[in-house]
């Protein structure tokens, strides 16, 4: 008797590649493995896909597709949130890995993955104008983008909760980002930065001021800096392990061979980059807090300065976010201990305006905070919001009040 292959073969394939690129990342996983997790054979899985870039992409338009329709078959936008958060609890995390693995696409299949995005947000913007009449086309893009990554934080929430408890929290931060009022109260961006800058100088100000190591200051920027540079550009974009020595010196405008006199290793490199957003965001944090003179003021100046470092830096927190497995175990742990001790920071800063939530919220809601910014300064869209600081302003603090 011939065994018949099963009719949702193809959805098997793709929940066990998920779940695989999610845990191991997508350079991590074979094709040899993802099959090894149905128990068949890697022949048997090339009979539905071409490749391993074949399978991640469709991976990632399904999960594309089921956000879509979700918002398409919704009755409101509060109908609409209500299944997002409903998906976003479930399994599979499709929302995480369009996040962290949709960039390892290349060619026409990224093309595809970030024409679909922005069809998403387009549709989900629509809903957003129909329940918020007030809003330009701009705006509710803006938000619907703002939505998703509010949504996307969930995968990196604090355990301790139970799933209801998830839900509601999550559901009451994707409402204060649907309904944020996006004219910003309190000083301009550029007004707050001023007010910063005016402080008494204190020693963390004047570091935060000197250049960084290895800059030189009124003249070109030196070698090294030109490789690093690059070389936290493209990890940031399309992931370290997809990323070579010899790509790196082609942007650099370097041979190979010359690359070797400033790093030794493309790992080094990883680690350069890593300790370096970890200075910024050090001395980001010490002027923040130096200048701030309430605990409400100090969150606000928290913000201003990771949408600042979010902004500027944006690689940077790409690579401390999804790069962290490919950093030697020293660095790695040091990259953890500093991340740790910089939510601290925030919780802290949170606890003292909200001083009746758990932990486990605050983390939450901070995290939501922090994924929100950056899907919004990642999608590629902000020449769409001149005034994108002030309104990410407005959005962190409708979520961390929320609290």
């Amino acid at each position: 008797m011939v065994a018949r292959r099963p009719g949702d073969r193809k959805s098997q394939i793709e929940a066990a590649a998920a779940a695989l690129f999610l845990q191991r990342g997508y350079h991590n996983v074979s094709v040899t493995d993802v099959a090894g997790r149905l128990g068949i054979t890697a022949p048997a899985l090339y009979h539905h896909y071409r490749d391993k870039q074949d399978l991640l992409h469709h991976v990632v338009l399904d999960g594309l597709d089921a956000v879509d329709a979700l918002i398409t078959r919704a009755a409101s936008l509060d109908d609409a949130l209500r299944s997002l958060v409903t998906f976003v609890l479930g399994p599979r995390r499709l929302l995480a890995l369009w996040e962290r693995e949709a960039r390892h696409l290349r060619g026409p299949r990224r093309d595809a993955i970030r024409a679909r995005e922005v069809q998403v947000a387009a549709n989900l913007a629509r809903l957003l104008r129909a329940a918020r009449m007030e809003l330009d086309a701009a705006d509710a893009e803006l938000i619907a983008w703002a939505l998703l990554g509010t949504l996307g934080s969930r995968a990196r929430w604090p355990s301790g909760r139970t799933l209801p408890e998830d839900a509601r929290l999550l559901y009451r931060l994707g409402m204060a980002t649907a309904y944020c009022g996006l004219a910003e109260r309190g000083p301009s961006a550029v007004q707050a930065g001023a007010e910063v800058d005016d402080r008494p100088e204190t020693p963390a100000l004047k570091a935060a001021a000197e250049p960084a190591a290895g800059t030189r200051t009124g003249s070109r920027p030196s070698r090294r800096d030109q490789l690093l540079t690059e070389a936290v550009v493209m990890f940031g974009e399309r992931g370290f392990q997809s990323v070579s020595m010899a790509d790196i010196g082609r942007a650099a405008g370097i041979a190979t061979s010359g690359i070797y006199r400033h790093f030794p290793s493309k790992t080094d490199l990883l680690v350069s980059a890593s300790r370096q957003g970890v200075q910024r965001m050090c001395a980001e944090t010490d002027r923040a807090l130096s200048a701030a003179r309430d605990p409400r003021e100090a969150l606000e100046f928290l913000l201003r300065a990771h949408i600042r470092l979010t902004m500027e830096f944006q690689h940077h927190i790409g690579i401390a976010t999804d790069e962290l497995a490919q950093l030697p175990d020293a660095e790695r742990t040091a990259l953890r201990r500093g991340q740790a001790e910089y939510l601290a920071i925030w919780a802290t800063a949170l606890a003292a305006v909200a001083p009746d939530r758990e932990s486990a919220d605050l983390r939450s809601v901070i995290e939501a905070a922090h994924s929100m910014i950056y899907l919004v300064v990642r999608s590629g869209r902000p020449e769409l919001w001149p005034s994108l600081p002030g309104r990410l302003v407005a959005l962190g603090m409708a979520l961390l009040l929320s609290a």
